[in-house]
C-alpha cells in the first residue's frame, strides 16, 4: 500500500513540474504588446497591434493608424523586445528581462525626449517601480565640478529631462541626459560641466543597478 502511494505522489510531483515547465515556456514580446490592456497601451486598439505585427513581420512594414489617428508602427521587434512608434511624439520600448517581469519606458518627446519606466508581470498587473530601479537622483547626475557648485546647479537646473534606452541582450540600461535641448548654448556650456552625459544601469537578476 505504501509503494502504491509512493508510486501514485511520484505521478503527482511529476504532473506537478510538467505543468509549471509548461507554464513558464518563454512569451515572445509581441505576444505581451498585443494581449496588453487597454489602459496599457491607449491610442492602439488590440486589432490595430495585429496589424502592425503582421506589417512588421511581412515584406512591406508600413505604419497603421492610432485611435488619434496618428501614425504608429513596430521599428524592431525579436522574442525579448519591442519597439514601437505610437505618433511622432511617443515611442515605446516593451522588453523581457527575465520570466514573469515586463519592462516597458515609455518616451515623449515635447520636444526633447524624456522617458518614465514602468514594471509588470506577464498578466499586466502593474509592479512596484521602487522594487526594480530607483530613479537617479540629481546627485547621480553631479560630476566632479557639479558637487562643487551644487547650489548654483540647483538654482539653474530645476529638474533632469532624460530618456532611457534598454538594451535586453547586455541587460544594460543607458539614461542619456537630454538638457542640451533644453537651454541656450550659454546656460548649456555652463550646465555641460556640471552634468553628466549618460548614467548606465545593469539587470542584476531581479532588478536595476546603477553601474
Amino acid at each position: 500500500m505504501k509503494r502504491i502511494l509512493l508510486i501514485i505522489m511520484c505521478v503527482c510531483v511529476a504532473s506537478l513540474s510538467l505543468v509549471a515547465k509548461e507554464s513558464r515556456r518563454p512569451v515572445a514580446a509581441k505576444h505581451l504588446f498585443i494581449e496588453a490592456p487597454d489602459d496599457v497601451f491607449p491610442m492602439i486598439d488590440e486589432n490595430t497591434r495585429l496589424d502592425m505585427i503582421d506589417y512588421y513581420e511581412s515584406e512591406h512594414n508600413r505604419p497603421s493608424l492610432s485611435v488619434f489617428d496618428d501614425s504608429c508602427i513596430v521599428t524592431c521587434s525579436d522574442s525579448m523586445c519591442i519597439e514601437i512608434k505610437a505618433s511622432d511624439v511617443l515611442h515605446y520600448q516593451l522588453s523581457i528581462p527575465v520570466y514573469d517581469i515586463i519592462v516597458l519606458i515609455s518616451t515623449h518627446s515635447i520636444p526633447m525626449p524624456d522617458s518614465e519606466i514602468a514594471f509588470y508581470d506577464f498578466e499586466w498587473q502593474a509592479l512596484s517601480t521602487e522594487k526594480y530601479f530607483t530613479e537617479p537622483r540629481l546627485s547621480d547626475w553631479l560630476t566632479d565640478e557639479g558637487v562643487k557648485c551644487r547650489e548654483d546647479v540647483e538654482n539653474i537646473v530645476p529638474f533632469i529631462v532624460a530618456s532611457y534606452n534598454f538594451d535586453v541582450d547586455s541587460g544594460v540600461m543607458t539614461i542619456t541626459n537630454r538638457l542640451r535641448e533644453y537651454y541656450d548654448n550659454n546656460t548649456w556650456q555652463k550646465v555641460s560641466k556640471w552634468i553628466r552625459p549618460q548614467l548606465t544601469y545593469k539587470w542584476i537578476g531581479k532588478k536595476f543597478k546603477k553601474q
